[in-house]
Formats: C-alpha cells, sequence, structure tokens
C-alpha cells in the first residue's frame, strides 16, 4: 500500500520522548517556511511536517497558528489528532472537545477521545466513549469501536458488551484489520488460525493493527514475545494500534 507520509520520516521514539528528528526538511516544509506568518502559512507548515512524522513540530506550527486564530476549527484538529499520535493523551482530549464544543463531526472527535483515553490507561472511560460513538457508526467505523471498546472491556476485565454487534458480513470497508481480530473474539475464527495467518501478512499496518487486537485474547500464551515482534514491525508506526503496543510496553520498564 501507499503510505500516507514520505519516505524519509521521524522515527517513533523522536515524536513520544521529543528528541530530534535528525532528518533534513523537505521542500513542501522549506516552502511553507518561507512564507510570511498567517493561518494558512501555519497550516501548511504543520501538515508538511506530519508528511515527515515531525509530529511534535506540527504542533508547535499548529499553535502558532491558533494564536492567530484561536478557534480555527480546522487546525484545533489537526492539533489534537499530533497530539494523540505523541501520546499526550490529556491535551488531546482538550483539543477534540474544544472541536466539539465548535461543531466538530461528533464520530470523529468521540472516538479519538476513547483512544486518547485508551492511552492514559483510564480504561472505563475509554469504554464510555466507545460506547457513545456505536449509535453514530456504519460498519466501517463500528468494527473499529468493536475493536477497541473490547480491547478496554478485557483490561478492566468487563464484560465485552458491544460485541454482540459484530456480524461476519459486516461492510468493513478498509478496516479489515480490526475485522480479523474481531473474527477471533467472536469465535468465528481460532486464535491459533488468525495467528498463523498472520505470520504471511506482509503489510506492516495490517499486521499491527491485527496482531495487537489479539494480545489480549484471553488465550493468547505469549502476549510478551508477541508484542515484542509487533513493535519490530515498525513500517507504520503512527498506527493507533502500534502507538497503544509502544505505550504498553513504555508502561512496563
Amino acid at each position: 500500500m501507499e503510505y500516507p507520509f514520505d519516505a524519509l520520516h521521524a522515527g517513533i521514539e523522536s515524536q513520544i520522548l521529543n528528541l530530534p528528528a535528525g532528518i533534513p526538511d523537505s521542500q513542501a516544509i522549506r516552502q511553507a517556511k518561507s512564507l510570511p506568518d498567517s493561518v494558512e502559512k501555519f497550516r501548511a507548515l504543520g501538515k508538511a511536517l506530519s508528511r515527515q512524522l515531525r509530529y511534535r513540530e506540527a504542533v508547535a506550527a499548529y499553535t502558532e497558528g491558533l494564536k492567530l486564530e484561536p478557534e480555527d476549527l480546522s487546525l484545533l484538529r489537526l492539533r489534537a489528532g499530533r497530539y494523540l499520535t505523541t501520546l499526550q493523551s490529556n491535551l488531546a482530549i482538550t483539543d477534540f472537545e474544544k472541536c466539539l464544543s465548535l461543531g466538530a463531526e461528533k464520530l470523529d472527535c468521540l472516538y479519538r477521545i476513547g483512544l486518547a483515553q485508551y492511552y492514559a490507561g483510564r480504561y472505563e472511560q475509554a469504554m464510555e466513549a466507545f460506547e457513545s460513538c456505536m449509535p453514530l457508526c456504519d460498519d466501517e467505523m463500528g468494527i473499529a469501536v468493536l475493536y477497541w471498546h473490547t480491547l478496554n472491556a478485557v483490561r478492566t476485565e468487563k464484560a465485552p458488551t458491544l460485541l454482540k454487534y459484530y456480524r461476519p458480513d459486516m461492510a468493513v470497508g478498509h478496516h479489515t484489520a480490526y475485522e480479523k481480530a474481531m473474527r477471533v473474539w467472536s469465535g468465528t475464527t481460532p486464535l491459533a488460525a488468525a495467528l498463523e495467518m498472520l505470520e504471511r501478512e506482509e503489510d506492516d499496518l495490517e499486521y499491527g493493527i491485527t496482531l495487537y487486537g489479539l494480545l489480549w485474547h484471553p488465550d493468547c500464551a505469549e502476549r510478551e514475545r508477541l508484542s515484542q515482534v509487533l513493535l519490530r514491525r515498525d513500517g507504520f508506526w503512527p498506527s493507533f494500534a502500534y502507538l497503544a503496543a509502544w505505550k504498553d510496553r513504555a508502561g512496563t520498564q
């Protein structure tokens, strides 16, 4: 698949730990930096930095733009997303909540608030956010909500009550990896069969999302080893599942 970021990009450690990215500016970044200060400049700069996965610097760019227009919904939503992908959960939640107050799409914001709560280890609050998402979902977003709600439920030793909405014929669109994990949780596919299929998966995004969704299954006896394998497959480290795996590892160190 074609990844939505430049071939030359920052690694996860620089972005989570706020270290120098260590890569030269792209032409798009240089062009944006040369513009006179404006909301449009800082939006363009943040997006160009994000293409290099320089999310911390993108946050700074969007913040400069928001100094000029504090209630610019586009900038606020962009910054919220970059807070989320640098695991700055509380700042992400604050921005997403402000986005909601300014009329942003409810499902988009609530889903990401749920993710931020998950990264912060507030699993019950995350479950509430995902439960609020469910009535707003089509099948494609519904399968993602089922995935994250189920993982939160198992980590709080609660029943994965949304799992009842899973159907093998769901029109999951591009969310195929979420669906593969939910096949196992629903009892449709045995865990061993899913893990065997994953051994042949070449796409890091598909691999990471599917495997992360299986690590917390009660029949998964090799969570620690498989977590390490997952983290070595970092070709799409900004994915929500890879970030969760990284956060889990960091929390155990």
